[in-house]
């Protein structure tokens, strides 16, 4: 599997399996736990889960039953927004690493920028990682000035962000700039919004004419399309799939290879559309939606 470099110097697999959702929201049990196994069984190391998803002890389990070496994976998970601040994020990390049944998070991020609390809770997350129970820091939805806030007072960097990126919303200018600054870009939702978000299939650009074309040129999904697409352009891709054929084949990529011509008509399919939280506002209600108890 492809992986990228980040600037602390440590490997990320360049697709990522995403668990926001499996089943529902929240949701916890042998079924989300199975369907993080079959995503393993197909070959993904990169694990990418948070608090907020509710679901870190079924994505720990697997790990666990999976009979694979942790040191073999890569795992993600994220302090949100009611956990924020200085000690609470040192207690988030510790009630994630408890249900994920780990000593340590590969990489470690600010599900969603809060200003208020952005000095507070970084500081917190550098301590984490000065302790080894952090190994690479990033942010997830942080805007360009969300980011020149926090390089102000950050002694260590973050690494990466993960945005809303697909063809109808590419960021072009801020990916630019998380990469100027050395922070790799992934993405969530990839291919434009999974089933949790109840965007109707005919609005998703898995059926935008380019893609469609594409597709059939080189006998592979419209999905396919779209994620290699992220990888010939350097960004990780973390797309979630509860289905055996859509698991494998997210992960089958290297049978074909876009032109430059292909990537740019690609591009510009934009049209900064939205379909998940604004950051401008998400963490407001973030606020009213705490973590599960349990």
């Amino acid at each position: 599997m492809q992986s990228i470099k980040l600037a602390d110097g440590r490997h990320i697999p360049q697709v990522g399996f995403g668990t926001a959702a499996i089943g529902a929201m929240h949701q916890d049990d042998g079924y989300v736990k199975d369907t993080v196994l079959k995503a393993i069984e197909a070959g993904y190391r990169h694990l990418d889960t948070a608090s907020f998803y509710g679901n870190e002890r079924s994505v720990g389990q697997a790990v666990q039953e999976s009979g694979i070496a942790r040191k073999e994976f890569f795992i993600t998970t994220k302090v949100w927004d009611t956990q924020q601040g200085y000690q609470s994020t040192l207690t988030a990390l510790e009630q994630s690493l408890e249900r994920l049944g780990t000593d340590y998070a590969d990489l470690y991020l600010v599900h969603w920028p809060y200003p208020d609390k952005t000095r507070p809770t970084w500081q917190a997350m550098e301590k984490l990682h000065s302790e080894g129970l952090a190994k690479s820091l990033g942010l997830s939805n942080f805007r360009k000035t969300d980011i020149q806030q926090l390089l102000e007072f950050a002694e260590i960097k973050p690494v990466y962000n993960q945005l809303e990126l697909h063809p109808y919303h590419t960021q072009p200018h801020l990916t630019e700039y998380c990469q100027s600054k050395g922070m790799v870009v992934s993405c969530w939702s990839p291919l434009g919004s999974g089933s949790w978000s109840g965007v109707a299939k005919e609005d998703k650009p898995i059926v935008a004419d380019t893609i469609v074309t594409l597709a059939e040129k080189y006998q592979v999904s419209a999905g396919q399309i779209i994620l290699k697409w992220d990888c010939q352009r350097q960004r990780i891709v973390i797309p979630k799939s509860e289905s055996d054929d859509n698991i494998k084949a997210n992960l089958q990529l290297d049978s074909f290879t876009l032109t430059d011509t292909e990537l740019d008509q690609i591009d510009a399919l934009n049209k900064n559309h939205r379909y998940g939280g604004d950051p401008d506002n998400a963490w407001q209600d973030n606020l009213n939606n705490p973590v599960p108890s349990r």
